[in-house]
C-alpha cells in the first residue's frame, strides 16, 4: 500500500497535487472529514488523494481552494497533471484494473501484464532493474492475473505487435512458456487476443496503450519506458480510443493470430 511517503512531487505533478492537499490540510488544521465535506466526497476518499492512490477531480478541488484562499493553486496544479507524463503510480493504476469491467490493451514491446507468464513476468523485472523485489513483484502480477478466473471477470481485448512474439525475453524456453500462456490465455470467453503484423505498419503508438472501464469511470493509461501517464479527461479518452480501433482494424482476426503463434511457438521448440 503507497503512502504519502512514497511520494515524488519532482517526478510527478499529481504528487505535487497530492503533498500540497495534504500539506494545505494540516496547516488549517482540518480532518480527512472535514475535506471531504467541503470538497463532496468521502474521507477515504481525501486519504486517497493524499496517498496518491487516487486523483480528485476539478469539482472537489475548487471549494477547497476557495475555502482556503489558494488562488487556484490545487485546481490548477491538477489541470496541468492532467497534461504531463508521470512516473506510473501503481495504485491509481491497479484501483482501475481491479474494479474494471472491461479492458482493452494494445502493446509494442512486450506482452501485456496479465498474460504474462511467471518466467517472461521474472525476466522482464530482473532485466528492466526497476524493482529491488523480483519475486514479490512477480507474485504481486500473477495475484492481478487471478482477477480473469473470478466468477464476474472483465472483458479484455489485447493486441500486440508482432515484434513482442520476437523479443527473446529470458531465452528460447521462457519465451516458448510465454507463448504457450498466451495461447492458453485466448482461450477463455471473456478474451479476445489479437496480433498486429508488421506488414501493417507503425500505428503510431509506441509502448503500451490501455482502456479501462468500470461501473462509473473511464480511465486511459499510456506507458513508454519509466514513464507513464493516466488520462481521465473525455476528450483524450475519446482520441485514445479512436486510435485503438484504428489497430484493431489492422490486426489479425483471433484465429489468424492464434494460428501465428502457434507458428512461432513451432520455431523455438
Amino acid at each position: 500500500m503507497e503512502s504519502h511517503d512514497s511520494l515524488d512531487p519532482g517526478s510527478s505533478l499529481w504528487d505535487l497535487v497530492a503533498v500540497q492537499l495534504r500539506l494545505l490540510r494540516l496547516n488549517h488544521r482540518w480532518t480527512c472529514q472535514q475535506v471531504g465535506d467541503v470538497a463532496n466526497a468521502s474521507r477515504s476518499h481525501v486519504s486517497n488523494w493524499e496517498a496518491g492512490r487516487r486523483r480528485p477531480n476539478q469539482a472537489n478541488l475548487v471549494p477547497l481552494d476557495e475555502a482556503w484562499g489558494t488562488a487556484g493553486l490545487l485546481t490548477s496544479l491538477a489541470e496541468h497533471a492532467k497534461d504531463g507524463h508521470d512516473r506510473p503510480r501503481v495504485g491509481a493504476f491497479l484501483q482501475y484494473e481491479r474494479n474494471a469491467t472491461s479492458i482493452k490493451a494494445y502493446t509494442s514491446d512486450v506482452v501485456f501484464g496479465l498474460l504474462q507468464s511467471e518466467s517472461y513476468a521474472r525476466a522482464l523485472f530482473q532485466r528492466g532493474g526497476v524493482v529491488e523485489d523480483v519475486e514479490g513483484a512477480v507474485r504481486e502480477r500473477l495475484e492481478r492475473q487471478q482477477r480473469l478466473y473470478t466468477a464476474n471477470p472483465p472483458h479484455l481485448w489485447v493486441i500486440l505487435a508482432q515484434p513482442v512474439l520476437w523479443w527473446q525475453v529470458g531465452g528460447a524456453e521462457v519465451m516458448a512458456q510465454q507463448l504457450a500462456n498466451l495461447l492458453r490465455m485466448a482461450e477463455l470467453d471473456h478474451v479476445s487476443l489479437r496480433v498486429l503484423p508488421v506488414s501493417a505498419g507503425w500505428p503510431g503508438v509506441s509502448g503500451s496503450l490501455s482502456l479501462m472501464s468500470t461501473r462509473n469511470a473511464e480511465v486511459a493509461y499510456l506507458e513508454s519506458g519509466r514513464m507513464g501517464r493516466l488520462v481521465d479527461r473525455q476528450s483524450e479518452i475519446r482520441e485514445f480510443s479512436v486510435r485503438y480501433d484504428k489497430i484493431g482494424a489492422l490486426a489479425l482476426p483471433e484465429d489468424q493470430s492464434a494460428a501465428l503463434i502457434k507458428h512461432m511457438l513451432r520455431l523455438i521448440e
